[in-house]
């Protein structure tokens, strides 16, 4: 804000004075400059750099005389006035008029806001290279369109609409994304009567959004909208809010140490990080925790995710990234955004990383949601898992430094150390008693030293230690010496399995031999997580009894409890995969893990045909479980155990088919349609699917590869790409002629023929669907019957032959009715209703209409009843009812906005033409 021109340098001399004026009246050391200017690849002379621009900045600004560039013992500093950078006056201004808007002023704390944006001139550090720059360029560029944004906000809580429209208008452009610019212009232009121009903004970005990332209008912009069309009265009304409808609130962090003990200046510095980045308004927070395995990285994490989640009232995500799982490849980005976006409520898939991407930020935007993603494997892993324009905190833990996202995204890291040995002492005195190591103080410190410090390795020797109460701790260090001495062979230089390693075996050497065995046999298990029942089948003994020695090993922390099942570390895990390995036979291990997969394989079947009457599951080849299947006490419990165990059928499916088990590695992949279907994982159900086709080609039997081709050709079509998914179902479909199974062949004609339908390809689909219901015998079941019949009724109604519509629709309701296919009877009847009503008769379709309602209510079916409230809108827009049709056109639309439906478009487009038509 000076007066004076000053002419500072080269680009790279300038770059290293924005880093010193943003961290003003702060030291900045020479290694932070240099990450700042020259990121991860400086050069060999950068040293040298760094002393030229320094002395060619202190030149510069003795000609001003009004800042002082000083060196400190561990860097620069630059001191400036409270007024000497624009930056400090806008968060000094910024200030001052949110106390305004506090106290009631709002029209004056907009004006003064209106002044902080007067300061900027341009792009932020235009012209400046490297990572700092980019960094603060797209924050600062943020807090502008912030800063613009608040103020609007109070402005149109003030009354000043009018004044509004043109910057809106200009930040619109600027920023067409931006769904909050969108819905401040729209309520502007409304309440300036000026509701045609409000309803074309929201298709201006609804269209844009479709065209360029796949996506619907966030929830709070088309509830706007919604009120628009309803020329609701609180609108009008500048002093009332305008709230958006709750969305999913997710809560998924672990549970906390309990015997938490130190790193006391780890968490003072994360604190600082957050209170430093919420004062200074940046919309971002990043902590990258790195150290070796077992050091304490995600209990950290943990523990101070908890004490800062009341800060973050939108939710916590929480994803394991399996940057070092010992036996599963580190999550993909799209899988890991498919659940983060599953968690936040999105049922939407698109196979795109960029789109999934974009869906990812535009959920986050504007929200302070706090994200744990724990065990990253790198940079490019998770930088796709950073939100945009959001309040959100993201926390990252990994084995690895992640420079890159130090130098291009401005994370703040973290390196973890080791525990102090007074820390070490005191997580010693938590587990095994405060007297028991007081009293034993040099023993103690020994058996720390031998531990390295670790803290995984101290927690599993202390529940070793609690075991021997009779021992004195220099015999238990004497017995962990020995231990290691065994060792010595498998020790490798900066292995960080070296102080877990020895500290595990002397714990596993104390292991009675079923115990012993129990622990090795887990080890092999791929799966995430594993349940005393499931165990109870690997380890070949009874569940109670294997209840029993899960919980014992839990205690000895060789174990980790997780919401009724057991988890390890994946440092215990190697080991314990290292000892199955050396100390049984390989026919042994092979044995136990089919025993455990043919378990999971007959406990998921037995599941679907208890969920789904008349479920169509192919014969098995694959022998019964002798061991007990899970029980349920309700139908949500078994649900919630089909849901559960679908992430460890996974793991198991690629397991099964390195092992030779293709029948049992695309049987367990066919048991779990209902769940990835259900949940939209669609990335993940493909990459299962298409390790399932490779079994099924080592098969003779064709069934099993047409089947699992049906799959991919339903998965395909999920994501939108028809084209691929016709190809898989043709394939399938060649397939299944060729064998005797009319329901499979019914299937996969009945699948084909509505991809076809999705595509407009009508006579194509017709013929297909046709083929299937001709396949359907009297004595088929009624499931096929009524799956078959319910494609080709569609067809019919969908190309405008309603006659042959309402004659299969009919056929098809009694079948679904005879064996309660519930959601087959819903889209019949609405199919039916359908076709009534493009035959003209009115009374008909109504009554059906409103009998699909009733049908809807009674299965909690949101789908078909907004289906069928916009049958009704369209039948009552034919006889000119038009206030009836709104009302129904909008129920209809709220519930697939709500659905993520894409028929939501639909509804718009009945909307628009009932706005046209009721014009006189």
């Amino acid at each position: 804000m000076g007066v004076n021109e000053v002419t500072l340098g080269a680009p790279r001399q300038r770059a290293v004075l924005a880093i010193l004026a943003i961290r003003a009246n702060q030291t900045v050391t020479r290694s932070e400059l240099i990450d700042g200017v020259w990121g991860d690849a400086p050069p060999a002379s950068v040293e040298g750099s760094v002393h030229t621009y320094i002395h060619g900045l202190r030149r510069a600004l003795s000609v001003a005389g009004d800042a002082v560039l000083t060196r400190t013992g561990a860097g620069y500093q630059l001191a400036l006035g409270p007024r000497q950078l624009d930056l400090t006056v806008v968060e000094s201004q910024l200030s001052d008029a949110r106390g305004l808007a506090r106290a009631g002023k709002g029209s004056a704390a907009a004006d003064l806001i209106g002044e902080c944006l007067a300061l900027w001139r341009g792009i932020p550090l235009s012209g400046l290279p490297g990572p700092f720059a980019d960094s603060e360029r797209v924050r600062l560029t943020e807090l502008r369109y912030r800063l613009v944004e608040e103020r609007a906000e109070l402005m149109l809580a003030a009354g000043r609409h009018r004044e509004l429209i043109s910057d809106l208008g200009e930040a619109v452009e600027a920023e067409p994304f931006r769904e909050g610019f969108r819905a401040q212009l729209m309520l502007a232009l409304y309440r300036s009567g000026r509701r045609a121009d409000a309803l074309a903004e929201f298709e201006a970005v609804r269209r844009l959004l479709a065209d360029e990332l796949g996506l619907d209008p966030e929830a709070a912009l088309t509830d706007l909208h919604l009120r628009m069309l309803r020329s609701d009265p609180e609108l009008d009304s500048p002093t009332k809010a305008v709230a958006p409808p709750r969305s999913r609130k997710p809560a998924q962090l672990p549970h906390e140490a309990p015997d938490f003990v130190g790193r006391t200046s780890e968490l003072e510095q994360l604190s600082r990080w957050c209170v430093t980045e919420r004062s200074s308004d940046k919309a971002l927070v990043i902590s990258a925790i790195d150290g070796a395995g077992g050091i304490g990285k995600t209990t950290l994490a943990v523990r101070f995710a908890r004490s800062v989640a009341p800060n973050y009232p939108d939710g916590q995500l929480y994803l394991d990234l399996r940057g070092f799982d010992p036996n599963r490849v580190p999550l993909s980005t799209t899988d890991a955004l498919g659940q983060l976006l599953w968690a936040l409520g999105s049922a939407r898939q698109r196979s795109e990383p960029d789109a999934l991407a974009s869906m990812y930020r535009t959920l986050l935007a504007d929200k302070r949601v706090l994200i744990l993603l724990d065990n990253a494997a790198s940079t490019e892993q998770v930088r796709d898992l950073l939100p945009g324009t959001s309040n959100s905190l993201v926390l990252i833990t990994s084995r690895n430094r992640l420079s890159g996202l130090v130098a291009r995204d401005g994370a703040r890291r973290l390196t973890l150390g080791l525990l102090t040995e007074p820390e070490a002492l005191d997580l010693l005195r938590n587990t095994v008693g405060r007297r028991r190591v007081d009293d034993e103080e040099a023993a103690a410190a020994e058996l720390v030293r031998l531990c390295g410090y670790l803290p995984l390795a101290l927690r599993v020797a202390a529940e070793r230690i609690s075991g021997s109460p009779d021992t004195s701790l220099r015999e238990l260090v004497e017995s962990l010496h020995a231990a290691q001495d065994r060792l010595d062979n498998l020790h490798v230089d900066d292995d960080e399995m070296t102080s877990v390693r020895s500290v595990i075996s002397w714990s596993y050497n104390a292991l009675d031999q079923e115990l012993a065995r129990t622990f090795r046999l887990l080890g092999l298990v791929r799966a995430p997580k594993i349940g005393a029942s499931a165990a109870a089948a690997l380890i070949d003994r009874p569940v109670a009894k294997t209840g029993e020695l899960l919980r014992v090993l839990s205690e000895q922390h060789l174990l980790e409890p997780e919401s009724g099942r057991y988890t390890f570390h994946d440092l215990i895990k190697v080991y314990a995969g290292e000892m199955a390995h050396s100390e049984e036979s390989p026919e042994k291990l092979r044995e136990a893990i089919r025993a455990l997969m043919i378990w999971y394989l007959s406990s998921m079947r037995a599941t679907l045909r208890r969920l789904i009457k008349d479920y169509p599951l192919p014969h098995s080849g694959v022998p019964e479980t002798t061991h007990p299947l899970p029980d349920f006490d309700t139908r949500e419990a078994m649900w919630g155990w089909y849901e559960e165990e679908t992430k460890n059928v996974t793991a198991l499916i690629e397991h099964a088919a390195e092992l030779g088990e293709h029948e049992i590695a695309w049987q367990l992949t066919w048991c779990t349609y209902n769940s990835f279907y259900s949940s939209g994982l669609i990335s993940e159900w493909i990459q299962i699917l298409t390790i399932a086709l490779s079994s099924t080609e080592q098969l003779a039997d064709p069934g099993p590869q047409a089947r699992i081709l049906m799959f991919l050709g339903i998965a395909y079509s999920r994501l939108g790409r028809n084209e691929v998914a016709v190809e898989y179902l043709e394939r399938g479909l060649a397939l299944a002629r060729r064998i005797e199974n009319d329901h499979l062949k019914s299937s996969m004609l009945a699948n084909l023929a509505s991809t076809l339908r999705e595509m407009k390809r009508y006579e194509e689909g017709i013929a297909y669907a046709r083929e299937a219901v001709q396949l359907a015998k009297p004595d088929s079941p009624h499931y096929q019957k009524a799956g078959s019949i319910d494609a080709l009724c569609e067809l019919y109604v969908e190309s405008g032959q309603p006659e042959q519509a309402l004659h299969y629709g009919e056929l098809g309701l009694e079948a679904a009715r005879a064996c309660a296919a519930g959601l087959l009877e819903a889209n019949l009847t609405v199919n039916v209703a359908h076709a009534h009503r493009d035959m003209a008769d009115m009374g008909t379709a109504t009554r059906v209409y409103e009998s699909a309602l009733e049908l809807c209510a009674n299965l909690g079916d949101r789908y078909h009843q907004a289906l069928a409230l916009l049958g009704l809108a369209e039948l009552r827009r034919r006889i000119a009812q038009y206030d009836t049709a709104r009302e129904h056109a909008l129920r209809a639309l709220e519930i697939f906005i709500d659905l993520d439906g894409e028929e939501a478009d639909v509804a718009r487009a009945l909307l628009e033409s009932l706005e046209e038509e009721a014009i006189p």
